[in-house]
């Protein structure tokens, strides 16, 4: 199958795109059109993380045949309709990890020392008090993971080994044997909970985790603990959070993905001061984002050569038929 025409979600910032055959069209969004109109012509689609595509989104893109994730996040992208329809869909599982990883980590000592607050009380033109900024040492802190995909792991091995935290985790798709080889003491998600002085959510937006971080949740956690959240937005009631840090039941958060995206200009989550806020950027460095998009364009290049492409998120499509 010759590919002729691919379409952007959202512009490469990179030279990936020089990667494909020269007489390759390419296709972006046209300002004041709803963003899908110009992918008609489209075989693949290098997807971002804000169009939900569904069913209905497949059948209106007739010549469409792939669809790439430039992330690791595929809650927006609905596979099995894919396949339904013959559609391959792949992601980029290993493009963002390093710097999705080093954000986490950034974002636990940012909270930690008070970054924030002693950056803006000095960049103001005054000199705050020392005693209003004291910090916490992670020395020694556990460190608690509730998810122990590539970026959990990577988080556990520059806290625990870089930083000398104790490092406890929860995954059902990973044995006691395995966490010891990552440097972390296997438990349930529960133990990982009431045990951590910094929580850092790595798991996927699905049913089972939706709200997970909530009132009774939060209520079995330490006093004085620290929420990390780089993972996805719907995981933390943003609510119960605000509550939490209000009585002191948590002493800050580090979080990077909200719901919904962006949060309301009036969102109390904004504005609390024991948050550190980032845009959804923990991915966003220069080295992460060539990765994406090299691998993007390379899954694009492997099924249209007639290869079955790294990463298929939904394989059932090889099972029902590809489109043709």
């Amino acid at each position: 199958m010759q590919l002729t025409h691919v379409w952007y979600e959202i512009p490469m910032l990179t030279d990936a795109p020089s990667l494909l055959p020269p007489d390759v069209a390419h296709l972006k969004p046209i300002p004041g059109q709803p963003p899908l109109e110009s992918a008609q012509a489209a075989q693949a689609i290098f997807a971002g993380a804000t169009i939900p595509y569904t069913g209905e989104v497949f059948d209106s893109l007739p010549n469409l045949r792939f669809i790439v994730r430039t992330g690791i996040g595929i809650d927006n992208v609905d596979g099995d309709a894919a396949a339904a329809r013959g559609i391959v869909f792949c992601n980029t599982p290993d493009g963002p990890t390093e710097s999705t990883a080093e954000h986490a980590v950034a974002l636990l000592l940012a909270v930690a020392k008070r970054i924030i607050p002693g950056h803006l009380g000095t960049s103001s033109g005054g000199w705050p008090a020392r005693s209003a900024l004291m910090g916490t040492e992670v020395q020694g802190k556990t460190l608690g993971l509730v998810g122990l995909g590539r970026i959990g792991r990577r988080v556990a091995h520059i806290c625990g080994a870089g930083l000398g935290m104790r490092v406890i985790g929860a995954d059902p798709f990973v044995s006691a044997e395995a966490a010891a080889q990552m440097g972390v003491e296997l438990l349930s998600q529960e133990e990982v909970m009431a045990q951590a002085d910094f929580l850092s959510l790595h798991a996927p937006s699905i049913p089972a985790t939706h709200k997970m971080i909530n009132r009774d949740s939060i209520a079995r956690m330490k006093t004085g603990a620290y929420l990390i959240n780089v993972a996805r937005g719907p995981l933390v009631d943003d609510d119960a959070l605000i509550e939490a840090l209000d009585s002191g039941r948590l002493a800050g958060a580090g979080i990077d993905v909200f719901d919904p995206e962006p949060p309301a200009a009036d969102a109390p989550i904004r504005f609390h001061p024991k948050i550190v806020l980032t845009p959804h950027s923990a991915s966003v460095t220069d080295a992460g984002r060539a990765r994406i998009e090299r691998m993007a364009v390379e899954r694009v290049l492997e099924f249209f050569s007639g290869q079955k492409p790294k990463d298929v998120c939904n394989p059932r499509v090889w099972e029902i038929g590809l489109r043709g």
